[in-house]
């Protein structure tokens, strides 16, 4: 026999308080059952929210370090470029009163720069070069071989032509067996 049924046979508790106190107990037991069911469900929805934040988070991360990538690249595209001007500008040899035209292939365009004699031969024997210069769409600079070289080996697009270094010296021997 329980507490509350000798206390209601003993007629300390009316029954109409212990009928009450029966219903405000099996009402907490199922508000708790309730409660934990609202707590679990509180709990998962907590769960999910924070892994989509940590995806989100992740996804925020991956974004940012493809940002940074890209404006990295641009960064150092930038310098290249800069150091290719300044080599072209400080090395330029094309000089204004040049008199012969001088044919060469820019991809599937034929195009034409003044050169001088001594110019010419040089470009034909592989000491000169010519680069695309970034001046403008018709800006071709002549410069050195060791610059041109130079700058292939920092922006390889922009070296338009350049031979083969010969000796230059042609003998009849080269020309006999024709």
């Amino acid at each position: 026999m329980s507490l509350r049924d000798e206390l209601l046979k003993a007629g300390l508790v009316p029954s109409d308080q212990a009928k009450k106190l029966d219903s405000e107990t099996r009402k907490h037991g199922h508000q708790l059952k309730k409660n934990k069911t609202l707590a679990a469900e509180d709990a998962a929805r907590q769960a999910d929210a924070r892994r989509h934040a940590e995806a989100e988070a992740a996804r925020k991360r991956e974004q940012d370090r493809q940002l940074n990538q890209k404006r990295e690249a641009e960064k150092q595209r930038r310098e290249r470029a800069a150091r290719v001007r300044q080599l072209i500008d400080s090395h330029r040899l094309n000089e204004p009163d040049a008199e012969l035209p001088y044919n060469f292939q820019d991809g599937r365009l034929i195009r034409s720069i003044r050169v001088t004699l001594p110019q010419r031969k040089a470009l034909a024997m592989g000491r000169m070069a010519i680069l695309r210069g970034d001046r403008g769409e018709f800006d071709f600079p002549l410069v050195l071989r060791d610059i041109a070289l130079k700058v292939a080996d920092i922006l390889s697009e922009r070296v338009v032509l350049l031979y083969p270094e010969s000796s230059g010296e042609e003998t009849e021997d080269d020309w006999g067996d024709w």
